[in-house]
């Protein structure tokens, strides 16, 4: 899995990748069929001109984190764009960071760190109460996963600039150790 590095592209790229997204879990909830965007949809859910979103759109579909599929539609070509697996984790952490903080911040504070720090104690929380035992898996990819965002927390201490693709990646180890445990992500509650 590749996760997006939002400083490769330009600003408001991720009101892309979140509009797709949240079409995409719509149609799903829907379930529709349809799950592909035209641009001017895509500047109606963002706040973004279709100038700037052809442009965005162009560098998503280059780098592979989104699909571009023309059509013949009443004789003109129209470009229809979905997320790509890639991009769908990457929207999908972006998603969460949104409804966990409140927003997709550009710098991230110790705060927004300590937020994530305490959704993880819940998570650790939730596990052990459903009857995991976490303390008997300290050589597990989860415990692994678990130190290393330790570590990075208490590097934080000297308060450090992060950028929001460090974000990202603290969020896909989340969503990892979810994935590894077999549970779904337990962060809709939150907001």
């Amino acid at each position: 899995m590749v996760v997006i590095d939002l400083d490769e592209f330009p600003n408001e790229t991720e009101e892309i990748l979140l509009a797709l997204w949240r079409y995409e879990e719509a149609s799903k909830k829907e379930e529709l069929q349809n799950k592909w965007m035209k641009r001017r949809m895509l500047a109606d859910e963002t706040s973004l001109n279709k100038q700037q979103v052809r442009y965005r759109l162009q560098q998503l579909v280059k780098e592979n984190f989104v699909y571009a599929k023309t059509v013949v539609e009443h004789n003109q070509e129209v470009t229809y764009y979905s997320l790509q697996p890639d991009g769908q984790e990457s929207a999908r952490g972006l998603g969460e960071a949104e409804k966990v903080l409140g927003e997709i911040p550009k710098k991230v504070s110790q705060q927004d760190v300590l937020k994530l720090a305490s959704e993880m104690a819940a998570l650790r929380a939730e596990i052990e109460a459903a009857g995991f035992d976490l303390d008997g898996v300290k050589n597990s990819n989860f415990m692994k996963e678990i130190d290393m965002l330790k570590n990075v927390i208490d590097y934080l201490g000297d308060t450090i600039e992060l950028n929001s693709d460090d974000l990202s990646d603290m969020w896909f180890a989340i969503i990892d150790i979810q994935k590894e445990l077999g549970i779904e992500p337990l962060l809709e509650d939150i907001e």
